[in-house]
């Protein structure tokens, strides 16, 4: 390994992928929410329409602690696991 230089590049995919993850987790849940309260999930907007003809956003279905733990839950395990096998990956090659 010598004369390789490390970059950071790792760890900024590392949290895209955590990100992305976590906000799939969510998306999910709050589908499954809408779901459960006998509504119907729109594609394109984003919302549920509830049978009484609300419509509601599906983020309204999930709260900061469930958001919270989904990151702890999620998001990072992705972060370490994408860092690591990126880590092993760039360098393996770099040499």
């Amino acid at each position: 390994m010598a004369g390789v230089t490390r970059c950071g590049c790792t760890r900024s995919l590392a949290v895209i992928c955590g990100a992305f993850a976590s906000i799939a987790v969510t998306a999910m849940l709050a589908e499954v929410r809408c779901l459960d309260r006998g509504g119907r999930v729109s594609d394109s907007a984003w919302s549920c329409a509830l049978p009484a003809g609300a419509i509601q956003s599906l983020w309204e279905f999930v709260s900061a602690g469930n958001v919270a733990l989904i990151v702890l839950l999620v998001g990072v395990p992705v972060y370490f696991a994408v860092s690591a096998v990126a880590r092993r990956w760039l360098f393996a090659y770099a040499t």
